[in-house]
């Protein structure tokens, strides 16, 4: 049975997601493995084979001369003669007018050589950036791999980096595990920052996302739909703390997830408490 609070009539739940995976504590998990969030540089690694840099600063170039605070560029490499960065958007670029504003800017920056450069004061010319972004929704699911490392990277590098040795090093390196059906679901489980709290325009982002990334991984969708339902039964079923008063949203969410798809953690799965 639940345990129920007596003040906000929401579940109370002790997540053990570390237990699950032979860790001690949360805290130690989060600081050797910790998932895509903490860890996603230790992901790239085993994906390209190569060391990313972090938080490489570049600026915009208007008119021979650099302009404002640079960008921060959260992972970078050169891979095969191509400028490589990958960004994790957490929630607030969901939630941010101003955020997704500077995020339209800088992708603009970043596509255009005579636009960028990484030394202050220079006029250039920089680099053709090749950018990919890693929501913060998502975790390292074996089709969500297949789609990052081999269905994006052929589409924008021209080759795949993904493959089932791959796959199982990084999911050691992030989850503790060899086993991919212990891997942490997409979508959400504690993090109070859901759709509902989203702009408009951060809602467009979020559906655009699931359904380009759902079209040939259709599990993506299933789960993230799925862990919100969750949430919903823990909060005393009501939807509007995770759910969107919003047309598409709430004909996007019509879907029932099918169990086939539900072979991964859900922390809030009855079976996953602890008390």
């Amino acid at each position: 049975m639940k345990k129920i609070s007596k003040k906000t009539k929401f579940v109370e739940t002790n997540h053990k997601y570390h237990q699950i995976v032979g860790v001690k504590s949360d805290k130690e998990f989060r600081e050797k493995y910790g998932n895509l969030e903490f860890n996603l540089n230790k992901c790239l690694e085993v994906f390209f084979e190569k060391k990313f840099q972090q938080e490489l600063e570049i600026y915009e170039v208007d008119e021979g001369t650099t302009i404002g605070a640079p960008f921060r560029c959260d992972h970078y490499a050169k891979i095969d003669d191509q400028h490589v960065i990958f960004e994790y958007n957490g929630n607030h670029h969901y939630q941010s007018p101003f955020k997704i504003h500077t995020d339209k800017r800088k992708n603009k920056v970043l596509k255009n050589p005579e636009k960028n450069t990484r030394i202050k004061k220079s006029s250039g010319p920089g680099f053709k950036y090749i950018t990919f972004k890693i929501p913060y929704y998502m975790q390292l699911t074996k089709d969500y791999a297949r789609y990052l490392f081999h269905d994006q990277c052929l589409l924008k590098l021209k080759k795949s980096f993904f493959s089932e040795d791959k796959y199982t090093k990084a999911i050691k390196a992030l989850y503790n595990t060899d086993d991919e059906n212990k891997v942490l679901a997409p979508g959400l489980h504690t993090s109070k920052q859901t759709p509902a709290s989203y702009n408009e325009e951060g809602l467009m982002r979020f559906l655009n996302e699931v359904d380009e990334m759902s079209k040939k991984y259709p599990s993506i969708k299933h789960q993230i739909i799925h862990s919100f339902k969750l949430f919903i039964e823990d909060v005393n079923r009501d939807e509007k703390l995770i759910i969107p008063e919003n047309e598409k949203f709430q004909e996007w969410f019509k879907l029932e997830p099918e169990e086939k798809y539900l072979n991964c953690i859900f922390e809030r799965e009855k079976k996953q408490y602890k008390f």
